[in-house]
C-alpha cells in the first residue's frame, strides 16, 4: 500500500515590529494545513521574526525551546496530530541560534536542529551594509535525522540549501523526506528552484521547502517565496504564488524506492574517490 502522506508549506510575512501578530497568523494557516490533513508542516525560517531591525533585534525576538511559542505550536500540533517543523531565534544560556525545533503530534519538542551554514554575506551590495549571520547566533554541528511519526526527516535552514554535503549527509543517515525552512533573499528564485531541485534529485528523496515572501516591513528586505514540494525526480508537484498561503501536497514515500530501482545512485558512490570533501580549504593537498 502506497504511503501517502499530506503536508504543508507555510508561506508568510514575519513582521520585526509585531512578533504577535506575525505568531497569530501562522497559527491560522497551520489551521488551514489541519483542516487539508496535513501530518507534516514546515514553516519558514525565522517565522517569528527576521531580526534584522537593529543590532538587537535578534535577542527581543528570541525565547527559550521549549518555550511560549513552541507551546503554542504544540497546541496545533496536537489538535491536529501533525508535526511541525519551522525555524526561530533560540535564547540557549550566554548564546542565541536561529534554532528549528521538530514537534511531533502529541505536542512534544522531541528534537531541534541548529542552522549549520550560517548566512555571512558581509559584501551583499544588495543588504547594505551587507549581512552576517554569525554576529548573532552559534553554528550547529550536528545534522540530525528525526524518526518522526511521519516517517524520517532531515532539516536544513535557509543557507544550508548552498551545500550538497548537508543533504547528501541527511540522505545517507535516511531521511526520507528533508525540510527546508527558508528566508531565501529576493531576487534569487533561479538558486532557489534550481538547488531544491538538485537536492532532492540528487539525494533521491522527498524536499518540503518553506519561505517567507514579499518585503519585511521593518528592514525593507525582500523575500523569494515560491515555497515548493519537490519530489525524488526533481519534479515541482506543488509551487506557491507571491501571497502568504498554505500550499498542500499529498506525497508518497514509497516512490522514493522506486526512483531508486530505476537509478541506484547510491549503490553506486565511491567514497573512495571523495577524500578531499571533509578536508578544510587550505588544508587539501
Amino acid at each position: 500500500m502506497a504511503r501517502q502522506r499530506t503536508v504543508s508549506a507555510i508561506q508568510m510575512t514575519a513582521d520585526d515590529s509585531d512578533k504577535e501578530g506575525t505568531v497569530r497568523r501562522a497559527l491560522d494557516l497551520i489551521d488551514e494545513a489541519g483542516r487539508r490533513g496535513s501530518t507534516l508542516v514546515v514553516l519558514p525560517e525565522l517565522w517569528t521574526g527576521i531580526g534584522f531591525s537593529g543590532e538587537d533585534g535578534h535577542v527581543r525576538l528570541a525565547e527559550e525551546i521549549p518555550g511560549p511559542t513552541t507551546r503554542r505550536l504544540s497546541e496545533k500540533a496536537r489538535q491536529w496530530g501533525m508535526t511541525v517543523i519551522g525555524s526561530m531565534y533560540e535564547r540557549h544560556g550566554n548564546l542565541h541560534y536561529n534554532s528549528a525545533p521538530v514537534i511531533d503530534p502529541d505536542g512534544e519538542v522531541v528534537g531541534k536542529y541548529w542552522k549549520t551554514h550560517l548566512f555571512d554575506a558581509p559584501n551583499r551590495p544588495d543588504i547594505p551594509p551587507g549581512y552576517v549571520e554569525s554576529k548573532k547566533v552559534a553554528a550547529g554541528n550536528e545534522l540530525p535525522v528525526f524518526p518522526t511519526a511521519f516517517g524520517p526527516v532531515g532539516v536544513s535552514v535557509c543557507s544550508d540549501l548552498r551545500f550538497p554535503e548537508v543533504y547528501r549527509e541527511l540522505a545517507l543517515k535516511g531521511a526520507e523526506v528533508i525540510v527546508c525552512a527558508s528566508a531565501f533573499l529576493s531576487p534569487r528564485f533561479d538558486h532557489w528552484e534550481f538547488f531544491l531541485r538538485a537536492r532532492a534529485t540528487e539525494n533521491q528523496c522527498w524536499v518540503v521547502a518553506s519561505g517567507q515572501v514579499g518585503q519585511e516591513p521593518t528592514s525593507g528586505l525582500a523575500f523569494v517565496g515560491r515555497s515548493m514540494i519537490v519530489d525524488p525526480w526533481g519534479v515541482i508537484v506543488a509551487q506557491a504564488p507571491d501571497t502568504e498561503c498554505c500550499l498542500t501536497a499529498i506525497i508518497d514515500l514509497d516512490h522514493i524506492a522506486e526512483v531508486k530501482r530505476r537509478y541506484p545512485l547510491m549503490d553506486q558512490r565511491r567514497p573512495a574517490l571523495y577524500q578531499t570533501i571533509g578536508q578544510t580549504v587550505g588544508k587539501i593537498a
